[in-house]
């Protein structure tokens, strides 16, 4: 994949550069302040949507200067100083992004008082980049595999996390910004998503007032596997959240004015009260090189996309972005904004748990564990180019909306939370989180573990197998073993009687390194008959034994 990625702070337009340029070109202009802006930080009612304020209020985030929207008397005296386009505006930077071929009006801008930069964000030249090329499927490194989506779900315990209270993501709003949604208010696996009016936004930020289920179908294939449900072969992380979908990027070529699209998408969201944001893009390099971004740039604090990241972040959303491809390639790092701090980072592993080739390598530029966390990204279920069909997607895109649907679902169950809580809870649980790498950072979350670490139980600092406990009691047709597995593959499990004859047992395997919740159920623990017994758990050098009750 050719990862979108680059150094946000690009060398400031010259007088030159700007009467070289002849077609329609789009540049970066920065504001000095907001001093006299008309809006008030104690009316925020007026540039914040109720569910943005509410979030703020519940996680107790003041309203401050990032808020107000940029001075529209700056813009209208742009407009009075040279002819051009609108096309996004970004409140958080204080800034704008124009479309203009008014060299001289251009020359001029730098004069005005309230103009802090002007730079140059994609020229007119329009290099043909084949859309075919943006969002190649990574090449598999192992057989390819076909099946349901269990396995992606499972490996993060989100099948037991949506058990509890039915947590789906209901009364959850996700931002998705990606490169379009090609045809998904029309085909099947996103069905359930248009019969309950799921989809709240569609904004496209790249041709105002285009129609984003027209242009790409990359963001449309990662969205199914947030909201996709196709009897059989693919469920959701959030199959019951709601969703705003945001064109930011452009498929067909690569420019940094892409990332400052993606600020204003990130705005948007922010503004009608988005929970969680997935973005699967990224940026590197561009087809102007001299906007490329270096690894020093990958530091938090430069790409202006980086920058509203973290800014996303502090105003309380859960943002949620791919890593990147590059894994295999001589730049194997992660790209912009994965860099950015208190957001979720996700690399791509395999159905064993084992880094894909792919996924691109952290740490940041200033030394922090990057990925954050990883999720499946080889052989991820999901509706593939086509969007008829249900199949196997490659790529760090699909890792990370497995991991922000099911920070939906969790946040969903501790709404008392703040986002950082949720994502702290999330890296807590993961893996290798008191050894974490650069491959896949703190490792693979446990959505369960991470549940029961905001419930207040931390069972986090477990390393070695230890069986935890049975439910429920009395029982009736099956049994819930409650265990971590550490380095153990199996659980051996006997009931006894209470003259000590052993009256029904089993061995079961367990995925190493996991916590786990172990449905047994079969007819020959359904011949028990009713009245009080023993069971003994033994995983690994852990033992418990506890009374039980067969219910009548």
């Amino acid at each position: 994949m050719r990862w979108l990625a680059l150094p946000l702070l690009a060398a400031l337009a010259t007088p030159a550069a700007l009467h070289a340029q002849t077609a329609p070109a789009t540049y970066w202009v920065q504001f000095t302040g907001k001093g006299h802006t008309p809006y008030s930080l104690a009316q925020p009612e007026a540039y914040l949507g109720p569910r943005a304020l509410e979030r703020r209020a519940r996680q107790h985030i003041p309203i401050d200067s990032l808020d107000l929207p940029v001075d529209p008397a700056y813009i209208a005296q742009l407009h009075a100083a040279v002819q051009m386009q609108v096309l996004n505006v970004s409140k958080w930077l204080n800034a704008v992004t124009i479309r203009s071929t008014d060299t001289l009006g251009l020359d001029s801008l730098g004069l005005l008082p309230f103009v802090h930069v002007v730079k140059l964000t994609q020229d007119g030249r329009g290099r043909p980049t084949a859309m075919a090329n943006k969002f190649p499927q990574e090449r598999a490194t192992y057989q390819q595999l076909y099946g349901w989506s269990l396995r992606q779900i499972e490996m993060m315990n989100g099948h037991l996390l949506q058990q509890v209270g039915n947590a789906l993501g209901q009364g959850m709003l996700i931002g998705v910004l990606d490169a379009g949604f090609l045809d998904a208010d029309i085909l099947p696996g996103l069905a359930s998503l248009r019969a309950r009016n799921g989809i709240v936004l569609a904004s496209d930020l790249v041709d105002h007032g285009a129609d984003v289920f027209r242009a790409h179908y990359h963001g449309r294939s990662v969205l199914s596997v947030m909201a996709g449900e196709v009897p059989g072969k693919l469920a959701g992380t959030a199959p019951l959240a709601n969703y705003a979908l945001v064109r930011t990027e452009n498929a067909a070529t690569e420019y940094i004015v892409e990332e400052d699209n993606w600020v204003s998408g990130a705005e948007l969201c922010d503004s009608i009260g988005c929970d969680v944001l997935n973005t699967s893009l990224g940026y590197t390099t561009f087809d102007d090189s001299t906007q490329n971004h270096t690894y020093a740039d990958l530091n938090g604090h430069t790409a202006r996309m980086s920058i509203a990241a973290g800014i996303a972040a502090k105003k309380g959303m859960i943002p949620v972005n791919s890593a990147g491809n590059s894994g295999a390639l001589p730049w194997h790092y992660i790209s912009v904004p994965a860099d950015a701090f208190d957001i979720l980072a996700v690399g791509a592993v395999d159905a064993d748990r084992m880094v894909a080739n792919f996924s691109s390598r952290g740490p940041s530029a200033d030394g922090r564990v990057k990925p954050d966390v990883a999720a499946m990204g080889l052989h991820t279920i999901g509706l593939d180019g086509g969007g008829w069909n249900t199949g196997p997607i490659n790529g760090t895109s699909f890792a990370s909306p497995l991991v922000a649907g099911l920070s939906a679902c969790l946040w969903q169950l501790h709404q008392d939370r703040t986002a950082h809580e949720v994502m702290a809870a999330i890296r807590a649980s993961a893996s290798i989180h008191d050894s974490p790498n650069d491959d896949i950072g703190y490792g693979i979350p446990d959505f369960w573990r991470a549940h029961l670490l905001l419930g207040g139980r931390d069972i986090t600092g477990l390393s070695a197998p230890t069986a935890l406990g049975v439910m429920p009691v009395p029982f009736t047709n099956f049994l819930d073993i409650e265990v971590y597995a550490g380095t153990a593959n199996t659980m051996d499990l006997r009931i006894c009687d209470m003259l000590g004859k052993q009256v029904w047992g089993t061995c079961t395997g367990l995925e190493p390194e996991t916590y786990a919740r172990v449905r047994i159920q079969d007819d020959l623990l359904n011949r028990i008959r009713p009245g009080a017994y023993v069971i003994t758990v033994q995983v690994g050098d852990s033992r418990i034994t506890r009374h039980i009750v067969k219910a009548e």
